[in-house]
């Protein structure tokens, strides 16, 4: 077995280009590639990596270079399990690229961006996306046979989820043509799969089980966990079609332990749903509830739009066979209006077909009549809809013939037998397409070889003749001057790394002392003059009482001054609480955010809804990054009850393995994305932000609210060594 990933050897082949590179922006274009290889257990190398190349494209003023790291920042979130924050990055490339008319990043980004809408289920706009890129690339003089083969593939799983099957069928093996070209065994283990799923739709599964273990080899060689969990629910899936359902369980709950140890949220909700349909299937019904609502949470997690609608509708299925309709419609209804929303129609005629045999069996015969009839005209557009067609001529027979109106129910079972012998054709079609793929193929490989052979001898000839004279003169002339040249690059980078190093220290010292000032003063207004003020209140009381007499003016104004210390008072115990929170110093930081958001409740002018999850032991976290996470939350706070005009705000944060998240979100006014400036709240947000190396995302359009998500790495406390 290997102990080192395929992975792994390729960070460490860049690594030692990177050290020999010489030239600057080669030296970044290698970081770009070697950055999008690291783990999600080594995130922070690499966006170290993104984040050193985009300073020097930045900074030299390159924009090419600048686009290709918008692009790989997209990757490597998309890698991550973000597509939100890949969506942004691939958006910024599309803007650049355009500006200075750099068409391979346009194509590209294209690209990217249309992998991201096919995660958020908006396969209506994905596919826009990707017929755009394919075009773009194959447009281009320098066609590039493995982004090709990739466009193709996305465009696969887009023809499959509008369950143009054929067309899908297709699709993959053109994607597969393009694959015979590279070496490259990510790509293949991807297009290998995606093949699988197609045959699998379209009843070959055999030959489906057999291109999943494909997979498995090639996920083992490379260690990709990743992969492996998504092919061991495929292959579930494969065995569930196959009325395998033993098998199909056992893949699914190892899809199920994989997901759950790489916190991979979307693929563990479709491992919990598609294990409740085995359940199903195998009439144990038992814990079916919980693996739906489960699978539900877990694409909500991972604002999956589509997965949310694929479970809702199976859920809402599962009540319909157990007779709980008032639930059941609820769910379909959902997953309908979800599904119809990001233009998936076959989906959503299918939440229709089912919502319309709720309906029957609660025998609401209008209501049935006109789910199915409204499903109808979208099952007749798709031209692999037949099987779903044929189901609903069933209800709508079996709807007419409950109504006695058996002319109708005549006309619907003729259909359906029509049907029937069309099924049959339709199989012999796939057989013709894939024979005559399989020549096709054949075929071009064979061409292929041919070429390549042609190509060796040449190249053979062409080195033996010149290629030892023009390496040696190479070498002679150039040793001394790279010599010379990388002495004085590696100088100047010392100097610059040595240079940040002082200024982050630097900041990081002023922040500290700054904390401790207000610590300090904190401490004084509240121990010091709060004490002098409270005792001072109490002696006035106690004159009041003895001294004056109660016609007397004087304790008039002895009343008035006792209000006016009592207001100072209460001043100073507020400044006090806004320089350093009592709760958080005493009690930590997650008991400080409680009192922070009870205090925004209880004004009743704004609700707040508060999700924390973890922060119930940072004693091993660094004050000042307890206070600044609270300080966030604060100055968020702050600019919501100032500018937003909100009623309702929803506040979740939560601790990860080395990095805490912020979300907040309210439903007020928005932000007027054009006016292109910030106020002084949002600045000293950011700045909160950037202290802590953090990242921050703000947007919001207007009258549609606000949303605000920061990601903060764990700074630990620094343990001061001991002296004897």
């Amino acid at each position: 077995m290997l102990t080192v990933s395929v992975g792994q050897n390729k960070i460490d082949s860049l690594s030692r280009l990177i050290a020999k590179e010489t030239i600057p922006s080669e030296k970044a274009q290698l970081q770009l590639k070697r950055g999008v290889l690291f783990g999600k257990n080594e995130r922070e190398k690499g966006f170290d990596d993104l984040e050193s190349a985009l300073s020097f494209f930045t900074e030299k003023k390159y924009n090419e270079g600048e686009t290709d790291s918008y692009i790989a920042y997209g990757n490597l979130h998309f890698i991550y399990g973000e597509p939100k924050q890949a969506a942004h990055y691939d958006s910024l490339a599309i803007q650049l690229a355009e500006k200075i008319s750099y068409k391979k990043g346009r194509a590209v980004a294209i690209g990217n961006l249309g992998r991201e809408f096919i995660n958020f289920g908006n396969f209506n706009k994905a596919e826009e996306l990707i017929k755009q890129a394919i075009e773009l690339e194959e447009n281009s003089r320098n066609q590039d046979a493995a982004r090709l083969a990739e466009l193709y593939s996305r465009y696969n799983i887009i023809a499959g989820s509008q369950g143009n099957y054929l067309k899908s069928l297709s699709l993959i093996e053109k994607a597969m043509e393009f694959a015979a070209e590279i070496n490259d065994d990510k790509q293949l283990a991807l297009l290998y799969t995606n093949y699988a799923i197609t045959l699998s739709r379209l009843s070959k599964f055999d030959e489906a089980v057999e291109f999943h273990f494909k997979v498995i080899r090639i996920c083992e060689k490379m260690k990709d966990t990743t992969g492996l969990l998504r092919v061991y629910n495929n292959l579930g899936i494969a065995f569930r079609n196959g009325d395998e359902f033993d098998k199909a369980i056992t893949y699914y709950k190892k899809s199920i332990a994989l997901s759950k140890q790489a916190a991979n949220h979307k693929s563990l909700g479709l491992s919990l749903v598609n294990l409740a349909t085995v359940y199903i299937a195998k009439e144990r019904y038992d814990g079916v509830d919980t693996l739906y609502t489960q699978g539900i949470r877990y694409f909500e997690m991972a604002s999956d739009t589509g997965g949310i609608a694929f479970a809702n509708h199976n859920y809402g299925n599962f009540l319909v066979i157990t007779k709980n309709y008032t639930e059941a419609d609820k769910r379909l209804q959902k997953a309908y209006e979800l599904r119809k929303q990001i233009g998936a129609e076959l989906a959503a005629a299918s939440s229709l077909s089912v919502l319309g045999k709720s309906a029957m069996e609660q025998k609401k015969w209008k209501e049935a009549e006109e789910y199915l009839l409204a499903a109808e005209p979208i099952y007749k557009g798709k031209s692999r809809s037949n099987r779903n067609l044929k189901e609903l001529y069933g209800y709508l027979k079996e709807l007419y013939t409950q109504e006695g109106n058996f002319e109708k129910a005549l006309y619907y079972q003729t259909q359906e037998l029509d049907l029937e012998r069309t099924l049959f054709t339709e199989n012999e079609k796939v057989n013709a397409l894939k024979t005559e793929t399989a020549y096709e193929m054949e075929k071009r490989d064979m061409q292929m070889a041919l070429q390549k052979e042609k190509q060796e001898l040449a190249r053979q000839q062409f080195l033996i003749i010149g290629g030892g004279v023009a390496l040696i003169l190479l070498l002679l002339s150039l040793s001394l001057w790279l010599r010379r040249k990388q002495l004085k690059e590696r100088h100047q980078a010392q100097i610059v790394n040595l240079d940040q190093e002082h200024r982050l220290n630097l900041s990081k010292s002023l922040k500290s002392a700054e904390q401790e000032e207000r610590k300090k003063i904190a401490h004084k207004l509240h121990d010091e003059a709060g004490s002098m003020l409270s005792i001072a209140i109490l002696n006035l009381k106690q004159l009041q009482g003895d001294v004056f007499k109660t016609e007397s003016n004087a304790e008039k104004k002895l009343d008035t001054t006792q209000k006016i210390l009592v207001d100072i008072s209460d001043s100073v115990r507020n400044i006090s609480h806004t320089l350093m929170p009592v709760a958080l110093e005493k009690y930590g930081l997650k008991a400080a955010i409680h009192d922070l958001v009870n205090a925004v409740n209880t004004s009743q002018k704004l609700k707040v809804e508060e999700i924390l999850e973890g922060l119930d032991d940072t004693s091993s976290w660094g004050e000042d990054f307890c206070l600044t996470v609270y300080r966030i939350l604060q100055e968020a706070m702050n600019n919501i009850i100032k500018h937003a005009q909100a009623s309702h705000v929803v506040v979740q944060i939560v601790e990860l393995e080395d990095s805490v998240t912020i979300y907040i979100e309210d439903n007020g006014r928005g932000m007027n994305t054009d006016a292109g400036q910030e106020g002084i709240g949002l600045k000293i947000l950011k700045s909160n932000v950037e202290y802590l190396n953090g990242t921050i995302e703000i947007n919001g359009d207007a009258n549609k609210g606000t949303f605000i998500l920061a990601e903060l790495p764990i700074e630990k406390k620094k343990h001061k060594k001991k002296t004897v």
